[in-house]
């Protein structure tokens, strides 16, 4: 995030409010993933996110940042 200037606010709301671009499939570890993209504060930003199923419930796991 740091390295392509990616705020932490622009990440969540690209998951919350981002539409998918690349659909949601089974990743190499056998979890969902897919990427959103949203038009935040002037910036496209891209956020590949991954949901993860453990005995505390779903998470949700950001792989990568693109912008």
């Amino acid at each position: 995030m740091q390295t392509r200037k990616v705020t932490t606010t622009q990440v969540l709301r690209a998951l919350r409010f981002g539409y998918v671009v690349e659909p949601a499939h089974r990743n190499i570890r056998g979890n969902w993933q897919c990427t959103l993209e949203a038009r935040l504060a002037g910036d496209q930003v891209r956020v590949a996110a991954a949901l993860l199923t453990d005995t505390d419930g779903e998470w949700v796991m950001v792989v990568t940042v693109m912008n």
